[in-house]
């Protein structure tokens, strides 16, 4: 019983120091372009680190006439 709990308590410790990636989806629109609209999926931990990628989505995307959102 006692080796039950320790494995369980281990158990439950691992699953809560680990941290889970999160799929965040950046859409680019391209006006008059043929492309129109691009749908990137960005895998981050959090919503400031897939916002800091999909800018710089938006900073290609603007040479072009486009514009990125998270």
């Amino acid at each position: 019983m006692k080796k039950l709990l320790i494995t369980m308590a281990a158990a439950i410790a691992m699953t809560s120091m680990s941290s889970c990636e999160r799929n965040f989806t950046c859409t680019c629109v391209y006006p008059g372009a043929a492309a129109g609209t691009t749908k990137t999926t960005i895998k981050a931990y959090n919503r400031n680190d897939a916002q800091e990628t999909c800018t710089k989505l938006n900073n290609g995307a603007r040479q072009n006439g486009g514009a990125c959102a998270l």
